[in-house]
């Protein structure tokens, strides 16, 4: 544990010291817009000091403190061609598993328990003009980035289903439509990573094999995603249409080992930003998720619908997400029950790169009933 606390001190203290200030928190980087520089990258820190005061079960109303991070890092190879890459560090809540280790409670308060150090992409792209080709690890994009949503714990819930680390090939293609906006189609064919990117360091979550099972473990192209949004349109006459930004999305993903049936998901997005002046912004965002055939049972479907607020008066801010999950599996039961997720913070800019938050986050899922309040510690760099 103490290893662990003194690796995360030593990592923040690295970044700090050769990474500049960055200006916004956006994960949904495109690096060819660094292609003529020899090496870039960015770091988003976040460390949650939280306390689970109800809980369904006694031993789980205890103390957690746990980091959310990843380091992006790229490197112009030639002209045109980049190689980028994501580590995370993918530390989370007792009951989790994002990352692929399954946190469990004890009954004692939880300090950097189980944190696995994870590559989560590692690609190569070649960028020419408005067209960019990629081969490697990567996540395939249906709906908007999780950390597009405002607040201290917004971006958990929509971490818990998108698909992640997958193995293959994929396009992204921009156009610039004048006053009807600009455009970014993306498309991918992948399967999921059994290599030796699977495992993880520090916590070790194991090798996956095909013989694993799970959606998209096909070792072939068979599985897919694609996906198109926009924003930056122009109206004389209508302010909102200037502030509006939208996602669509698509993905398929093959039956594995262990699967009943494939896996399809729809996912339409909707956003709107308005900054009034500098400083004073408001960001509300709708999603929806809707997945066939979910985690490849033939009997369970479920949808996620988001509503997201934001609202930044600097040095503060305030936001607040609800989400509603529909579970639709007749012949499970105790998978049947819809869930309802809502996370509340307000935070204060301590410097451009230091933001302190206090939120409250009240789960209600699969039948138990979980709150918590928390302070969260957000760091923000770029190269």
């Amino acid at each position: 544990m103490k290893f662990k606390l003194l690796l995360a001190i030593v990592l923040c203290a690295f970044i700090s010291s050769k990474f500049a200030i960055a200006a916004d928190d956006d994960h949904d980087h495109d690096h060819s817009a660094h292609s003529d520089e020899p090496f870039y990258g960015h770091a988003g820190i976040r460390i949650h000091f939280d306390h689970v005061n109800d809980a369904g079960e006694g031993d789980e109303e205890v103390n957690e403190t746990y980091t959310h991070s990843h380091f992006e890092l790229g490197s112009s190879l030639i002209e045109g061609l980049n190689l980028d890459t994501n580590i995370k560090v993918e530390g989370e809540p007792g009951g989790h598993s994002h990352g692929g280790v399954r946190r469990t409670h004890d009954g004692a308060s939880r300090f950097f328990e189980d944190h696995p150090v994870i590559v989560e992409s590692l690609t190569l792209t070649y960028s020419h003009e408005d067209l960019s080709l990629y081969l490697g690890k990567f996540n395939p994009k249906v709906g908007l980035d999780y950390h597009s949503f405002p607040g201290l714990y917004s971006y958990s819930m929509i971490e818990e289903y998108k698909i992640a680390e997958r193995i293959g090939v994929g396009f992204r293609y921009a156009a610039n439509l004048n006053d009807f906006g600009t455009h970014k189609i993306e498309a991918s064919s992948f399967f999921t990573d059994t290599t030796f990117l699977s495992d993880s360091i520090i916590d070790q979550r194991g090798h996956t094999s095909k013989a694993d099972g799970g959606l998209a473990n096909t070792e072939d192209f068979s599985s897919y995603a694609v996906s198109i949004g926009g924003k930056d349109f122009y109206s004389l006459d209508n302010n909102i249409a200037e502030r509006i930004f939208y996602k669509l999305g698509y993905a398929h993903q093959e039956a594995g080992v262990g699967n009943e049936e494939d896996e399809v998901r729809y996912s339409a997005s909707l956003g709107y930003k308005e900054n009034f002046s500098e400083g004073i912004s408001k960001t509300l965002i709708f999603e929806y998720m809707d997945i066939e055939h979910y985690s490849g049972e033939e009997a369970h479907d479920r949808s996620y619908f988001t509503s997201s607020l934001g609202l930044k008066l600097y040095p503060w801010s305030f936001a607040t997400t609800y989400t509603f999950v529909d579970n639709d599996a007749p012949e499970e039961p105790d998978e049947n029950h819809d869930g309802k997720i809502l996370q509340i913070s307000v935070g204060y800019t301590l410097s451009n790169s230091v933001t302190l938050s206090f939120g409250f986050k009240r789960a209600d899922e699969e039948n138990e009933v979980n709150e918590r309040f928390g302070l969260g510690l957000r760091y923000r760099f770029e190269l």
